[in-house]
């Protein structure tokens, strides 16, 4: 059982607004009014698909700067977060006395990603108005608002969490989950380790090499070593990426350098870091296209399966630098990076500390029990019902069963508004893991890797070495 369970709210900026007008009020279902004090703002975001909501923090800024939010979107607490029995009072208003919808709204109700579980029409004379939902089970509640504005539509949301500590995963762990990669580990990296180190370049907060790890098959890893400039030895990192087909640029990690910690910056895929954009372009519109999705049909096929395996190896790499200080060795990584770093802190014995961010693969059997999965979506809904052999080979690589795993000390942080690595999903992870852990709520955020979240991690890294 874990040693300690912390809990941190962000709310971004956002505080409770006082002095509320009457308003108009919806009931989905029945449930008491709970009290309506410290009601924190939702800021609206652009209405676009997936891939364009996962573009960072300054794409967001300038979108909202451009044209910025017409309504706010409250819960009546500024955690967010409640029990089960209880009822969430969902508020929508102007965001403020000077702009105001001039047009119809529609809204919806949503547990856990997946279930609509309330709709409806709002004209701007409704506003301002509240909704409440019953809380009937641990998970995520969220209401989504669309309008239309000159500059196109608007997506707004608010979401709340209901006893997420008792958010369980959708399906136990395989029985043969730990065997099954063992033997990936004993077949593909168990030998002696094999790499090239180049040097590259130096800058005043790190001397950066270009590292080339061999893999069987010629599937290498490809990578940037960042060695402080101090005279060590050093606590060791791996960081790992995100989503997509691209190079990692070499000064990706001084972050940390200049922190005194060495840095492992890895490619997800067995590709280069410094060829021309044309080489990019070309894998992603080929060989790398659609890659999430690939061999969702068996376990062994899976693509993720040797982006994990490289993981791992990335780990062993860091802990044969003579620069490493022997004792700590952190793995960290947004979105698909989390999940990268939850398949090796659960894989290698070596790792003494998990930071992962919104993070991928958690819970991705979640439509089995009528919740979102987390990205990358292998399983494939045939009139609503799971695909059985997707289900059976997600199954082994899913972050829940990678969470049962880890014993090390572990840093989580999620958006309670990310639609691209659901609330639920990482949760059901984060309850599985076994060491001390940590978790950040986002109340405000979607799949955004915010500054905030980042300066969590230096701080939390910095703890733990001591």
């Amino acid at each position: 059982m874990p040693e300690r369970a912390e809990v941190t709210v962000v709310q971004s900026g956002f505080g409770p607004k006082r002095g509320a007008h009457s308003v108009q009020r919806g009931h989905p279902r029945s449930g008491s009014k709970p009290s309506a004090r410290g009601i924190p703002l939702f800021k609206a975001l652009p209405s676009l698909g997936r891939s364009e909501r996962n573009q960072g923090s300054d794409w967001m800024a300038s979108s909202l700067q451009g044209n910025g939010p017409v309504l706010a979107l409250r819960t009546d607490r500024p955690t967010a977060v409640y029990r089960v029995g209880e009822t969430v009072l969902f508020r929508v208003e102007p965001h403020d006395r000077f702009r105001s919808p001039r047009a119809s709204m529609r809204y919806s109700i949503v547990r856990d990603g997946f279930s609509t579980v309330g709709s409806g029409v709002l004209e701007p004379s409704d506003l301002p108005w509240e909704v409440e939902v019953p809380c009937e089970a641990p998970g995520f509640i969220s209401i989504w608002v669309e309008l239309g504005l000159s500059g196109g539509k608007q997506s707004l949301g608010a979401a709340a969490a209901v006893a997420p500590e008792r958010i369980a995963p959708s399906m136990p762990i395989p029985g043969d989950f730990q065997e099954f990669w063992g033997d990936q580990k004993e077949r593909l990296i168990s030998g002696p380790l094999r790499a090239s180190v180049t040097h590259h370049g130096d800058c005043p907060d790190g001397r950066i090499y270009k590292a080339v790890i061999s893999m069987p098959g010629g599937r290498n890893i490809h990578g940037w070593l960042l060695i402080p400039r101090g005279r060590g030895p050093f606590p060791g990192l791996v960081r790992y990426h995100g989503s997509g087909v691209y190079p990692v640029p070499p000064e990706n990690g001084l972050d940390w350098t200049r922190r005194e910690v060495m840095v492992l910056s890895i490619n997800p895929h067995p590709i280069p870091n410094d060829m021309p954009k044309d080489f990019y372009l070309r894998l992603r519109m080929g060989s790398l296209s659609r890659y999430a999705k690939r061999g969702r049909t068996r376990r062994e096929r899976l693509y993720f399966r040797g982006m994990f395996l490289r993981a791992v190896r990335a780990v062993d790499f860091l802990c044969e630098r003579a620069e490493w200080d022997g004792e700590n060795l952190f793995v960290e990584g947004h979105s698909q990076g989390g999940g990268q770093a939850l398949a090796a802190a659960a894989l290698s014995g070596k790792v003494t500390g998990l930071v992962a961010s919104c993070s991928t693969h958690c819970d991705l059997t979640g439509p089995v029990v009528g919740r979102a999965a987390g990205w990358p979506n292998l399983i494939r809904l045939r009139k609503g019902v799971p695909d059985p052999v997707h289900v059976r080979a997600a199954r082994y690589i899913d972050g829940v069963n990678f969470a049962s795993m880890i014993h090390c000390p572990s840093l989580f942080s999620l958006g309670f508004l990310d639609d691209i690595c659901p609330p639920t999903g990482i949760y059901a992870a984060y309850n599985t893991l076994r060491g001390p852990k940590g978790v950040r709520h986002e109340v405000t955020t979607g799949h955004v890797h915010t500054d905030a979240c980042k300066a969590a991690t230096y701080e939390w890294v910095a703890r733990q070495i001591g």
